[in-house]
This record gives structure tokens, C-alpha cells and sequence, in this order.
């Protein structure tokens, strides 16, 4: 006698299927579900992050280049912070040393020229080296009278004679909070002179929320900033000192001895950014915030402290 061969599945075992295909299913698409969300978080906040790294990347950078050719002293100091702005001084090379031009001396026999420059309140006259000059209008030079240190903002260089040339600066006490111009310094027949430095200039545009970058001026003497980054809701600069001080800015004129020029170190940088955009599933929608922080010790600035101990 033939035995029927049965078929199929019985229903229990029907059931059985589904419900592990069910549960399979459910599990992948949760698990689809994640790796979406995530994708798109990490999307979202990735669009922070890069700003983040452009940005330590050319403070960095800048930094780096504090003091090149130029020693600080306590009252004049190559980095130099204020409210919520970074300024970095050094001296340029292309590819020599940026030249130093003395003053013409009229030979006079008195040490020291009478009030304002030796050409007008606010001209100098100086001698050429080898002949020739490369400063010009819109260059910033460090005026130096003995031991001591001016910002000059120059608005016009014109040439005088085959060994002389002029320049004139602009009418202010301070350029990027340093001493700057005369104001009382009186010009002496040797030990002055001027040479070119390079500025580098970071600061926060309140009103459009932007980092922005300067290396040149107007003859005003305002930054022609370029913009670095968008969504910065703070930027805070600080500069770090020997012993481990941290202060706001710089001083060397006060009885506090922890804060003097030449005792920068360092710098620490912070900024809160914003995503550029946001996502319905990420953070319930709203933009996503967060804080970077960056710390330069440039190195002319420590092989100045090293050579100081």
C-alpha cells in the first residue's frame, strides 16, 4: 500500500515563520532606521566640524608666525589680544628680511628733532638702503626711537632724493592696540627708524555673525577683512603667559608684572559655532551648537623665553 507524501507547512509552522520574519524585519529596519539618522546627524554636524578645522588650521598657521624677526618687549608685544579680536606682528621676508631704513639726519646738534616728524607733524624723512626704498602707501611699519616702539600706518611714500625718500603716517594713538604715532615722542638724529612688518588680523562681525581674516588695511586704517567662517555665534582670543597666567590682553604699564608683553607665550582661542543648516531629525530640528577650543605657542616666542631663563 502507497503512504500519501504530504506538502506544505502546517499552520503552527506557518505562524512560526512569520513571526521570525517579522521580528528579522523589524530589526533590520530599525536598525536602517539608525544608520539613516545617524547619517544625517553626522552629516548636519560634520558641516560644523569642517568650519572648525579651516578655521584652527589658519589660526595655526598665523600664529605660528609671531615675533619672526621681532622681539617682544613688555609694552609692545608681537601677539596681542583685545575683546574679541587676535593680532599677529612679524616681520616679513621676500624672500630677505624686510629692510630697515634710519632717518635722515640734517645734522643738527641737537639729539632730538623738534615736536612732529622731521618733514611735517606727521612725516618722516629717511635715508634709502642701497639706493632704493619698497615701502609704500597702505604698508604698517614699526617706528623705533632708542627703545622705544610705534605702530606707523603709512598713507603716503614718496621719493625725494637719489639717497632720501618720505613718508607720512596716519593721525593716531593707537593701531591695533599698541601705541601708535608720536604723540609726544620726540625723533632722535641716530637710533631711529623704521621697517615693515605683516599683521594678521582675526575678529568676530558681530552683526553678520562671521570670523573674519585681515592682512591689509584701507588708509583709513580699517582691516579689509575677508571671511573665514559663517555662524559664529563667539569668538573669545586670551593670551597665555610664563607660569602659567592666562589674561585678556596684554600690559605692561600696570603694577601687574604676571601680564607684561614679553612674557606672552601663547594664545588660546574659543569659538561656539553653528551648523549651517538643520534637520527635522537631528536635535529635534533645531541648529546645533558647539565650542572648539585652540591653543599656539608659537615658536619665536618661546625660543624668546628659553634665551631669557
Amino acid at each position: 500500500m502507497m503512504r500519501r507524501i504530504r506538502h506544505g507547512f502546517t499552520l503552527p509552522e506557518l505562524l512560526i515563520a512569520l513571526t521570525i520574519g517579522i521580528v528579522v524585519l523589524t530589526a533590520g529596519t530599525n536598525f536602517a532606521l539608525r544608520s539613516w539618522q545617524a547619517r544625517r546627524s553626522w552629516t548636519v554636524r560634520e558641516s560644523v566640524d569642517r568650519n572648525a578645522r579651516f578655521v584652527g588650521l589658519s589660526l595655526s598657521r598665523d600664529a605660528q608666525e609671531a615675533g619672526v624677526a621681532m622681539e617682544s618687549n613688555p609694552i609692545f608685544a608681537s601677539l596681542g589680544s583685545f575683546n574679541d579680536t587676535l593680532s599677529v606682528l612679524s616681520v616679513p621676508f621676500n624672500p630677505s628680511e624686510a629692510p630697515v631704513y634710519p632717518i635722515y639726519d640734517d645734522g643738527d646738534a641737537s639729539p632730538t628733532y623738534p615736536a612732529g616728524g622731521n618733514c611735517g607733524t606727521f612725516c618722516i624723512e629717511l635715508n634709502k638702503v642701497s639706493g632704493t626704498y619698497t615701502l609704500q602707501a597702505g604698508d604698517l611699519v614699526r617706528l623705533q626711537v632708542g627703545g622705544t616702539r610705534r605702530l606707523l600706518y603709512l598713507t603716503n611714500v614718496a621719493n625725494q632724493t637719489a639717497t632720501r625718500f618720505r613718508i607720512t603716517f596716519l593721525d593716531v594713538n593707537t593701531f591695533l592696540d599698541r601705541d601708535a604715532g608720536l604723540s609726544n615722542l620726540l625723533l632722535t638724529h641716530s637710533g631711529t627708524s623704521v621697517q615693515k612688518l605683516k599683521a594678521v588680523v582675526y575678529w568676530r562681525n558681530a552683526t553678520e555673525k562671521t570670523l573674519q581674516r585681515a592682512e591689509s588695511f584701507t588708509l583709513a586704517g580699517q582691516p579689509i577683512g575677508r571671511e573665514m567662517a559663517t555662524n559664529v555665534e563667539a569668538f573669545d582670543t586670551s593670551l597665555l603667559f610664563l607660569n602659567n597666567f592666562e589674561h585678556d590682553s596684554y600690559s605692561g604699564v600696570d603694577a601687574d608684572t604676571t601680564n607684561d608683553g614679553n612674557k606672552v607665550i601663547g594664545v588660546k582661542i574659543r569659538a561656539r559655532l553653528k551648523t549651517d543648516r538643520t534637520d527635522p531629525a537631528v536635535n529635534g530640528g533645531l541648529p546645533v551648537y558647539r565650542w572648539y577650543e585652540w591653543r599656539v605657542a608659537p615658536r619665536n616666542l618661546l625660543y624668546e623665553k628659553n634665551r631669557m631663563g
